[in-house]
């Protein structure tokens, strides 16, 4: 299996993504189990101008503890009484406990839109996802069957001989982590197309079986203080927004 290493020691892992996608890119997917918004900061132009970019998501709580979750879900459900845990309807408890997840993810999100530093680049960033939700370009699902522990980018090219071309990279190290990681994570490019076919069917599979998250996503970013202290007159799409003030499409 032909292959090369990413050492975090020595090499950022979202610098060698943002490398490998100079050339010929047109899609990408990330599996990154936690999403930290602001670690997607150097991948901002590359997010802006591919076709298509995929980010599947856990739902497992971050930043909130759970009783912090248990608060706040309280606060925005007022009378609302705590699911049952054994119905008879069985596809309602299901549904009540993917929709229990939808709401924890986006309470993580809206604290980490909070706590982050409101910097030209990091605005700039908050239009640019913004946009691509509102244009199309960026889906983002939310796995609700489990934790998501693992790490993988695919990045599909259109080469100059009009022949498709993938890569993938897996390890240790989340691409979103916007601060330093441990200095141990590990990543690997795999660029064997017998490879990078059955990771690519491997991130399908749990697409598949995850929800639609980015219309929760833009409800949260169409809230912080990016979109509220610079907002986009409707219809217009600079090179930033992609038209953030859009609905969403499906």
């Amino acid at each position: 299996m032909a292959a090369d290493i990413i050492d975090n020691r020595s090499r950022r892992l979202a610098d060698s993504i943002r490398a490998l996608m100079a050339d010929h890119a047109v899609a990408a997917r990330f599996a990154v189990g936690y999403l930290f918004l602001d670690g997607l900061a150097p991948l901002r132009a590359q997010i802006a101008g591919l076709d298509e970019v995929h980010i599947l998501i856990g739902n497992v709580v971050n930043r909130l503890t759970e009783e912090q979750v248990q608060e706040e879900l309280a606060a925005s459900l007022p009378g609302a009484d705590p699911p049952a845990r054994e119905q008879e309807d069985f596809t309602a408890t299901l549904r009540e406990a993917h929709a229990r997840a939808a709401r924890v993810t986006a309470l993580n999100l809206r604290r980490t839109l909070e706590e982050m530093t409101p910097t030209p680049d990091a605005r700039a960033l908050l239009l640019t996802l913004a946009g691509r939700i509102a244009d199309g370009g960026l889906k983002v699902r939310l796995y609700t069957h489990g934790r998501i522990h693992a790490k993988i980018a695919l990045i599909d090219y259109s080469l100059p001989n009009g022949q498709p071309s993938r890569i993938a990279i897996v390890g240790s190290s989340n691409l979103t982590l916007g601060a330093p990681a441990h200095p141990t994570e590990m990543n690997v490019v795999v660029r064997d197309s017998e490879s990078t076919q059955a990771l690519a069917q491997w991130y399908q599979g749990l697409w598949d079986q995850s929800q639609d998250f980015h219309r929760e996503l833009f409800d949260e970013l169409g809230q912080c203080w990016a979109l509220q202290t610079h907002s986009v007159p409707p219809g217009s799409a600079g090179p930033d927004t992609g038209g953030a003030s859009a609905v969403p499409t499906t």
